[in-house]
């Protein structure tokens, strides 16, 4: 049923069609990158590094992490925030026991569509990457994809834990938009860093430019595990919250 949702709405257009864009312009920005300075600086010269692999793949990360992850949370705060409207939650509340058994459904949705999508858009860079520029490292980029999944499923988590403290969905959007961007500033802490699992944004990137898919085995850990704690704080305040 919430597969369902999901594909009548329409809301994985909205969620899928930024991961796609921006898979097969970055790294054609990227290659083409000297010729669009040279005929929009107005007679200025840019100096810019020849482009490489590293580059491509870090343009279509850098803008997913913006735009596709305002989709993501969008998307995921719509369907967990089942108290955002009184009568359908009402509606749902009659007709189960347990709370959870609403939400788990949900929240696995989303963070397998916000998955799915990243992925779609990380196959659609690596082939525009390796059309222009070169192929990028089949190893690094399955890694990648894989800890890229992970994230996404800790940005769902956060957002459930705030569709516990909040009715409104677009409240939960907010704030959850708010503590995703607020995170990778803990990193100016010390030896905090390999812990955030922000840093699993970052991941395909470096591993393109020859760093091990090893190092980000701990933060996908933290970030597994967070996202699941997080989620189920969510349901349980979800749960215990009065219509």
């Amino acid at each position: 049923m919430e597969w369902a949702r999901l594909v009548r709405t329409r809301r994985w257009i909205g969620l899928l069609a930024p991961f796609i864009l921006f898979g097969f312009t970055g790294p054609l920005v990227t290659r083409y990158q000297r010729e669009l300075f040279r005929n929009l600086g107005g007679g200025i010269r840019v100096i810019v590094p020849p482009p490489s692999v590293g580059q491509a793949i870090d343009s279509y990360v850098k803008n997913v992490a913006q735009i596709g992850l305002l989709a993501v949370v969008a998307v995921a705060a719509w369907a967990v925030a089942i108290d955002a409207r009184p009568e359908w939650a009402a509606f749902l509340r009659t007709r189960t026991n347990s709370v959870r058994r609403l939400l788990v459904p949900r929240c696995v949705v989303s963070a397998a569509a916000a998955g799915a999508c990243f992925a779609a858009g990380l196959v659609c860079a690596w082939y525009e990457t390796a059309v222009l520029i070169g192929r990028p490292p089949v190893g690094a980029m399955l890694a990648g994809a894989c800890f890229g999944v992970v994230y996404l499923a800790f940005v769902v988590g956060v957002v459930t834990l705030w569709a516990g403290l909040t009715r409104s969905a677009v409240g939960v959007a907010a704030l959850s938009l708010v503590t995703l961007v607020a995170l990778p500033l803990l990193a100016v802490l010390p030896g905090v860093e390999p812990w955030l699992p922000s840093t699993l944004v970052g991941a395909v990137t470096s591993m393109t430019r020859g760093a091990p898919w090893t190092d980000y085995l701990r933060t996908a850990g933290v970030a597994l595990a967070s996202g699941v704690g997080l989620a189920w704080a969510g349901a349980r305040l979800i749960e215990r919250r009065e219509l």
